[in-house]
């Protein structure tokens, strides 16, 4: 990898965007959001080459785990005794098992399986496109092709418009997730009775009520009757932004003025919380998208530094060897520890999406 990153003009090419040809389409926009907290202006949207490693990172997983799917399919026909992978396959699985088991069960419990096909699409997304990164096909297509092609290559996590569509991606799964638990509760009739077990004031002031709605917890018969899926759908998403925040002062009755001074006090003070509750909502997806943005270019920016060092201190020929051997030894090690980084961001986002998608779909929330 070395030689190939020498023979570039640039070793930071990896994880800069290059266009190719014309533009694909003009933005004719000219905005200002109040206040000027953000602008757009006309601009022009060029396809470039850490859209290409996108796609070839799609082509890549829908060969191989449709691949994997017949495999498995055909072991399974051939009865319990070949059904046990070897290979490839096998270590697939065991990425698999492991991001199911140790990373989602415990967050999402019961709800596991429903976001598998979700999580594990992002992990081996991200996981792809930061091990095609660490291949220079930039440098590789360049030198086959007599320095006539480049560009053909680079690293597409380290773009951040890419890192944001993922965290994109993860926000509107999140909130979209917690808003239909609450539409399959109010369709269901079960929404807020698991909150309504475990209120310390319905249970320690009103035990007959506590006992009424335990019961109706414990028999699905008995919970009250659902509303028509047109109606939860205009709801839910009322719903979920009230309970978005904590209601610190809701009283447990409305029985009298009191009640009614710790009902308006809630209000104010919810929607304090509310405004800082959406602010992180906002800042998570934005962390998600900046952390795997800056690792991956990281990486790359230091491997670049250390081989530069070979340019920048000119002198002898011994001088320049033996510097040359320890920058590339250098860059060898720093290597192996940015592919260990692959993996590692590749199960960080998985790990933060599957802790917030589990916030939003815990029946407390």
């Amino acid at each position: 990898m070395t030689p190939l990153l020498l023979a570039a003009h640039d070793a930071l090419d990896h994880v800069l965007p290059h266009r190719f040809g014309k533009p694909i389409k003009h933005w004719d926009i000219d905005f200002s959001a109040p206040l000027n907290l953000f602008t757009i202006k006309p601009h022009d949207t060029y396809f470039t080459n850490q859209m290409l490693m996108t796609l070839v990172a799609v082509v890549i997983l829908l060969l191989v785990f449709p691949m994997l799917g017949r495999r498995y399919a055909a072991m399974l026909a051939a009865g319990p005794e070949r059904t046990v992978p070897r290979g490839f396959s096998n270590l697939l699985e065991a990425m698999m098992q492991f991001i199911r088991n140790d990373v989602a069960r415990p967050v999402l419990a019961d709800k596991t399986d429903r976001f598998m096909p979700f999580l594990w699409t992002v992990f081996f997304y991200i996981l792809t496109c930061n091990l095609l990164g660490m291949i220079p096909l930039d440098s590789i297509v360049y030198l086959v092709s007599g320095q006539k092609l480049q560009h053909i290559g680079g690293t597409a996590t380290a773009n951040i418009m890419i890192t944001a569509g993922l965290a994109f991606c993860a926000f509107f799964m999140i909130h979209f997730s917690g808003a239909k638990e609450v539409f399959h509760g109010l369709v269901d009739g079960t929404y807020g009775h698991h909150h309504h077990d475990e209120d310390p004031a319905m249970e320690s002031g009103h035990g007959h009520t506590h006992h009424e709605h335990g019961h109706a917890h414990g028999h699905g018969h008995h919970h009250a009757a659902g509303m028509s899926p047109a109606a939860a759908a205009i709801l839910a998403p009322l719903l979920y932004i009230w309970n978005f925040a904590p209601h610190v002062f809701k009283p447990a009755h409305t029985r009298g003025l009191g009640d009614i001074l710790l009902w308006l006090l809630d209000v104010v003070m919810w929607a304090i919380l509310l405004a800082l509750e959406l602010i992180g909502a906002i800042i998570k997806p934005f962390a998600l998208a900046i952390r795997l943005f800056a690792n991956m270019v990281a990486g790359h920016v230091v491997l670049a530094s250390i081989l530069g060092l070979i340019f920048v201190f000119k002198g002898s020929i011994a001088a320049n060897y033996g510097l040359g051997v320890v920058a590339s030894l250098g860059a060898a090690a720093l290597s192996c520890l940015e592919l260990f980084v692959c993996f590692l961001q590749a199960y960080v986002f998985t790990f933060l999406t599957t802790l917030f998608i589990g916030a939003s779909v815990s029946p407390e929330h």
